[in-house]
């Protein structure tokens, strides 16, 4: 089973559940529904976002501009760079030392929005029509964001001495 919301609708308020296999005979017609369910406007724009993302090549876009960003932090070979995990445009870039908070620090003083998600681990999570100017802008200020983490922890670090 996927859930699926938010996006699904544009701005408006919609989720839906789909199943496949085994767990597709689990839920038969009639036997989910709430107060609020199959509203025809909120469907409708469903639907229309549905067809967006397929008219638009969106999905495409989307492998693509993630593969570019994951191949070039990769590709930047940097001390800091532990591994890369993710799929699309949701990525993780697992951290060889615990400084996730510096890097997402030094990363919005650079204008760049990364959250820390855990103490080794930045989340990348850029909107779906990223252009590749904005993910070339990011990977050209990706080092010297790292560069600058691993300064301010090493320095915070003497400075406690």
């Amino acid at each position: 089973m996927i859930t699926l919301a938010k996006g699904l609708g544009g701005g408006l308020p919609i989720g839906a559940t789909l199943a496949f296999g085994p767990a597709a005979g689990l839920l038969t017609p009639g036997s989910h529904g709430s107060t609020f369910s199959g509203n025809p406007v909120v469907c409708a724009g469903a639907l229309a976002v549905l067809d967006t993302i397929e008219a638009d090549g969106l999905l495409d876009h989307v492998k693509r501009v993630g593969e570019r960003l994951r191949g070039g932090i990769e590709a930047s070979a940097h001390p800091l760079v532990g591994q890369v995990r993710g799929v699309g445009l949701l990525l993780g870039i697992v951290l060889s030392e615990p400084l996730a908070p510096q890097v997402q620090r030094a990363a919005q003083d650079a204008g760049l929005l990364v959250n820390a998600v855990a103490p080794d681990v930045v989340r990348l999570a850029p909107p779906l029509i990223v252009s590749d100017d904005e993910a070339d802008t990011f990977l050209r200020e990706l080092p010297a964001v790292l560069d600058a983490a691993l300064a301010g922890a090493h320095g915070e670090q003497r400075s406690g001495d």
